[in-house]
């Protein structure tokens, strides 16, 4: 079974324990739509962020953060933080699974880090080197917002990304299974073709695409529909969509998440999950590749919350909480196919494993955890999916 994906593969650098309440936050926050100032939640592109304080991004950055140094450097970004949990979950089984990440890496320290890293981590890597600086996320967090809850914000400084273009991707990438789009807004000529791609991965793969906040496109027609390839016309060639609140929305064009999950299945997804924070999951699936799902709902992971809300210190932040989700939904539907080929697949049955990986996310900083041996993160995530299982089957006995 292989399992190919490109997108986003980024350096993060998180400032940890961040206050979104201080004055400097305030300061930046963004007024309207698309006007390039901070929001909770999203993200924003650096060069946006100068034009809108009047300032250097680096002189901004350093207010905010009142001139510390990143907490984590780690790796980052949809596509590749999804694929490493894959490569995580699906290590440990029996059975050949092969997971590549496809992408590309800048000519600087950033882009020495991202590949040292990448060689700590179970799934290889095509990596073609670009004359520019390797892109990277500041991702400011601040654990203590809504109660506690945790949330981030995040600024985006484009580099190696801008430039990877479809032509970047040979036949190799279109030989899998299983093949994954993440984060396309942050590779623009990819998200531009992604109609086109998608078909074309389409003949032999199962296609899953996650999106992720499309400042591009917000910046370019503020309060205004985004459009998911250049003519708004991917959706049949995407057998599952992910997102999150905001992203489903702002995609769809509709009020909420749910009516933006029906919207997905009617213009040709063969599936959508819609993450919400901390609300319910919102989940639904046309008849085909998947069993006919009508739109449903499943709570999060109640025993990740408590156990943050006894020991505080075990907190990480919210980081790759998504891209974990999707990972493992990339990882439990790969298993799915290898197990049982492709035709009623009960995504409900999927879902469990996804809300527990994106709660695990929490008791860390970044969205990669760093396996000590093969298998580890899948063994720590038990015992949450099994307290997870008992939580939406027998409610009562979840204590």
């Amino acid at each position: 079974m292989k399992i190919h994906g490109t997108g986003c593969g980024i350096v993060d650098c998180i400032y940890t324990n961040e206050d979104f309440s201080g004055p400097s936050y305030r300061a930046a926050l963004s007024k309207k739509s698309g006007d390039g100032g901070l929001g909770y939640g999203t993200l924003v592109f650096s060069d946006a962020l100068e034009a809108f304080t009047g300032r250097n991004y680096d002189d901004a950055l350093a207010e905010l953060t009142g001139g510390k140094k990143p907490s984590v450097m780690n790796l980052g970004g949809p596509s590749l933080v999804s694929l490493i949990h894959a490569a995580q979950s699906l290590a440990a089984l029996s059975g050949a699974y092969q997971v590549r990440f496809f992408g590309v890496r800048g000519n600087d320290d950033a882009g020495n880090f991202f590949e040292e890293k990448l060689r700590l981590l179970p799934l290889a890597a095509s990596l073609l080197p670009k004359n520019a600086p390797h892109s990277r996320t500041d991702a400011l967090s601040d654990p203590r917002w809504e109660n506690g809850a945790g949330e981030r914000s995040f600024v985006y400084r484009k580099g190696a990304s801008e430039l990877f273009t479809p032509d970047d991707l040979d036949g190799a990438f279109f030989d899998a299974d299983v093949i994954a789009f993440g984060g396309t807004a942050l590779t623009p000529q990819l998200h531009a073709r992604l109609t086109e791609l998608l078909k074309r991965a389409k003949q032999k793969a199962v296609t899953i695409v996650n999106l992720v906040y499309d400042f591009g496109g917000e910046a370019a027609a503020p309060g205004q529909k985004w459009k998911l390839g250049a003519n708004d016309d991917a959706y049949p060639y995407i057998d599952l969509l992910l997102a999150d609140q905001e992203e489903a929305v702002k995609t769809s064009g509709r009020k909420n998440a749910g009516k933006a999950a029906e919207w997905f299945l009617e213009q040709g997804c063969g599936a959508a999950a819609i993450t919400r924070g901390k609300e319910p999951v919102i989940f639904a699936a046309n008849e085909g590749l998947f069993r006919k799902t009508k739109p449903a709902r499943l709570p999060v992971c109640e025993a990740v919350g408590r156990e943050l809300a006894e020991h505080p210190e075990r907190r990480g932040d919210t980081t790759g909480c998504g891209d974990n989700f999707t990972g493992a939904l990339i990882g439990a539907l790969s298993q799915a196919l290898a197990e049982g080929g492709r035709g009623g697949i009960d995504l409900r049955s999927l879902i469990p494993c996804a809300v527990a990986a994106g709660g695990f996310a929490c008791f860390y900083a970044g969205g990669v955890y760093y396996e000590q041996a093969a298998g580890e993160k899948r063994r720590l995530l038990a015992r949450y999916l099994e307290a997870y299982q008992r939580q939406i089957n027998n409610p009562a006995a979840s204590g």
